[in-house]
């Protein structure tokens, strides 16, 4: 959500972004979410662009500042607009963004991956075999650069998955609002000082 972040942010904005790769392991995301939140110092305030990720928010201590979080499991929901928007499409869909795909540690990097390390046809039977419980993928154009290609690496990788591919438009205004306010009940608020737990809000 690089591009999509500081396209709608004020000039005055501090930024920091961290590996996509650290997805993979919460308790990675974690520390690096608690490193550089304490690395804040003299902010007013500081906003996760963030879901809970797997529980990879869980144990969060906000710095001196109020921490805002959006009240989502991932960050689908920031791009495509609203929850009720992430809920529409139901559990058995697949998101890929731009964004996403740009990354180190993408989905058609994992792919290939597989193949090269369980040979040509185990592999593809490994992954379509993970991705069992979806039955389609959605490509959600966010408007950024480069979405031609994003879109065509998003088709080639719902093809080797032997998924559906559709595509929808993203939504700015659940960014917006993390970035600029109101933080409402779409956001938790942790005040300066606090750990954050699931169990609490």
């Amino acid at each position: 959500m690089e591009e999509e972040l500081i396209a709608l942010a004020p000039q005055c904005y501090e930024f920091h972004f961290l590996d996509q790769g650290l997805h993979r392991s919460p308790d990675r995301l974690r520390q690096a979410l608690q490193e550089a939140i304490d690395g804040t110092c003299g902010s007013e305030l500081v906003l996760l662009g963030y879901g809970f990720c797997g529980g990879a928010l869980e144990g969060l201590r906000a710095g001196p500042a109020p921490l805002i979080i959006p009240k989502v499991e991932d960050c689908i929901p920031l791009l495509l607009g609203s929850p009720e928007a992430r809920q529409q499409w139901g559990p058995d869909t697949y998101f890929l963004s731009a964004g996403w795909l740009a990354g180190e540690e993408n989905l058609l990097r994992e792919y290939e991956r597989c193949l090269s390390r369980y040979g040509e046809e185990r592999g593809s039977r490994l992954m379509r075999h993970l991705f069992r419980h979806y039955r389609r993928m959605v490509y959600i154009n966010t408007g950024r650069r480069r979405e031609d290609a994003a879109r065509e690496a998003a088709r080639e990788a719902a093809e080797k998955l032997g998924l559906n591919l559709e595509n929808t438009r993203g939504h700015k205004d659940y960014l917006q609002q993390l970035l600029r306010g109101p933080w409402d009940h779409l956001f938790l608020q942790v005040p300066p000082g606090t750990t954050f737990t699931t169990r609490r809000w």
